[in-house]
This record gives C-alpha cells, sequence and structure tokens, in this order.
C-alpha cells in the first residue's frame, strides 16, 4: 500500500475543507516533516496522523497537543516492551504526542478480504490475532477494538494487530466500539458494549473470524436496527458444529473461552500450527531502528520519554 504520500499543506488543505474543519494541526506533524528527509504524510486515523519517515518507520502522531488516547495507547506500548509477541505491531520510541512504529505496508484485512483475491490463511490469521490477544491479556490489558480496520498484514501475509488508542484494563467498562464486533445486551452489564475482558475479546474474535471465512461481516445482509435486535438478543447465524472454524466461532460468541489463551490453544490442537514466538527482525536491526528515530526526535527538537527497545520475555 502506497499511502497517501501527502505534504503538510495537502493535509493542512484536507483539514480545512472536511465537514469539521481544522486549523489547529499539532505543530509536531509539521516538525517532524520538515527535519525527516523525504518524509510524508502516509494516512490519517480518527485521531492521529501516520508519518513515512523511512522505509521501515511511521510516526504516529496525535492530532491534537495532549490528546488522552494516545497517551493511553503509550502505555500499553511501555506495558509491551517486556513482552516479544510479533503479531502486535512494535514501537521503537515514544515522545509527547508521537511514537514510532514499525511501518506496515500491505494494508488492512479489510483491505485484504475485499480487494484481494488469493487464498486466506485463515487458521494461520486466527492463531496469529488470538496469540495477540493473548498477550495483552497476560500483561492485564484488552485491545477494546479488534476489528477488521485495526488489523494489517505485513510482507509475509502474517497478522499484526495495532491501534491500542482504547484499550483498556480487564475489568473495566468498555463503551468504545463499533458493531458487530461488539454487542449490547437487553441487561447491560458494565459498559455500553459490557466489561473489558476474555468476554468481550473472543466475542470481537469471532466475529473477526466469521469475516475471514465468509467475506462480509456478521448480519451484513441487515439493516442497522434489524442487526442491533439480533446483537441485543445473542441470536447468531447457524453455524456447523462438525466444522473446526465454525465451532470456534459459535464459542467466540458464547463466552465459552476462560482466557484467550484458551482459544489459542484450541485453535492450535484444530489447526496443528506452531505459535510463532519470535519476530523475524534482529535485536541488530531492532536497535538501528531505535537510533533512527532518536535522531529524528533530536532533529525534529523533540524529547523521547522513553526507547521501548529492551530485552524481551516471550509471550507464551
Amino acid at each position: 500500500m502506497a499511502g497517501l504520500n501527502w505534504t503538510f499543506e495537502q493535509l493542512a488543505a484536507y483539514f480545512s475543507h472536511s465537514p469539521r474543519p481544522r486549523s489547529d494541526l499539532n505543530p509536531i506533524i509539521k516538525q517532524l516533516l520538515s527535519a525527516c528527509p523525504n518524509a510524508s504524510v502516509f494516512g490519517i486515523g480518527g485521531h492521529s496522523a501516520l508519518l513515512r519517515v523511512s522505509s521501515a518507520l511511521v510516526a504516529k502522531v496525535s492530532l491534537e497537543p495532549g490528546d488522552e488516547r494516545l497517551r493511553n495507547e503509550q502505555t500499553v506500548f511501555e506495558s509491551l516492551a517486556e513482552v516479544g509477541c510479533p503479531n502486535l505491531v512494535r514501537c521503537y520510541l515514544r515522545a509527547a504526542d508521537v511514537s514510532f512504529l514499525e511501518l506496515v505496508a500491505n494494508g488492512t484485512l479489510h483491505d485484504r478480504i475485499s480487494i484481494i483475491t488469493k487464498p486466506r490463511p485463515i487458521l494461520h490469521w486466527m492463531l496469529q490475532l488470538s496469540h495477540a490477544a493473548a498477550c495483552l491479556e497476560t500483561l492485564g490489558h484488552s485491545h477494546g477494538d479488534i476489528n477488521p480496520l485495526n488489523i494489517l498484514l505485513d510482507d509475509n501475509d502474517q497478522i499484526k494487530l495495532i491501534d491500542f488508542d482504547h484499550s483498556l484494563k480487564v475489568g473495566d467498562d468498555l463503551d468504545v466500539g463499533y458493531e458487530p464486533y461488539v454487542r449490547q445486551r437487553r441487561k447491560p452489564i458494565g459498559g455500553l458494549f459490557g466489561v473489558a475482558g476474555p468476554v468481550t475479546e473472543q466475542f470481537a474474535l469471532g466475529s473477526v473470524f466469521w469475516y475471514m471465512t465468509r467475506g462480509s461481516e456478521l448480519y451484513s445482509e441487515l439493516e442497522g436496527p434489524d442487526q442491533v435486535d439480533r446483537l441485543l438478543d445473542g441470536i447468531f447465524p447457524t453455524t456447523d458444529p462438525q466444522d473446526p472454524i465454525d465451532r470456534i466461532i459459535r464459542n467466540c460468541w458464547d463466552g465459552y473461552y476462560l482466557r484467550i489463551a484458551d482459544l489459542v490453544n484450541d485453535i492450535q490442537v484444530v489447526s496443528g500450527l506452531a505459535l510463532q514466538t519470535r519476530d523475524t527482525e534482529t535485536l541488530s536491526q531492532r536497535q538501528e531502528r531505535t537510533l533512527l528515530c532518536e535522531r529524528y526526535c533530536n532533529m525534529a527538537s523533540l524529547t523521547p520519554t522513553q526507547s521501548t527497545t529492551k530485552r524481551e520475555s516471550i509471550c507464551l
């Protein structure tokens, strides 16, 4: 995926003509684009801009200074610095309002399903995505917003889970997300979409697995109110109990697994696949990229808070 390849002026023009015009873009965006050779705007999120600063790195900058969502994500990255999980996007360096991340440029799972027609390694993807969620779970976190737009594919068609802006501690109220990857209930428990934890995470995973296998989202054929009613009542499409993937999907919708790690184990039994626990990136590559991020910080007059390149344990 080539990305937008925009200048700062093009980004500013985009926001000046948007339905909600914005003239107060975070000055760090312009600082980095001016300081880093050949840097450009790669993409735009709901609360941040992604700047391609090298062939392997992007800088995620909050659109508004001091945005709490990016700060929340940085807290998660700080926890992840001790855990090696190849299916979670890597952060190399953090500074106020900016995180330097690995560039995963092959698009989202949504792109892969809706545009690219080559075969889908579904069981591999299921295992990788579940492993990513399980690694967060071991640290006491729930992603809280697992959906096809927050799942990227790398050069080897491997899953990378991104966007921890709305991540929560297990047990917190879950109020963010979009159906059918979250669901409300007739008798609310906790937040709008329940209590963050294994039940909410595996529901999202089950709906993503459905999307992987069917090529369309759960209840995409229904109008909004009808879809919401089905989800409120816990009425799901018929699945084949003899099909191992369908059985896992149904289990996820029913909240069967006590831990996401139990879901990972089930997928391994069904697939016979080994769990990849080491990243293909070497320590020297990681150190080189961290040093480059530090250099870019200095060039843009930013002060790094801390490098995230540490000795890692393995998340099993």
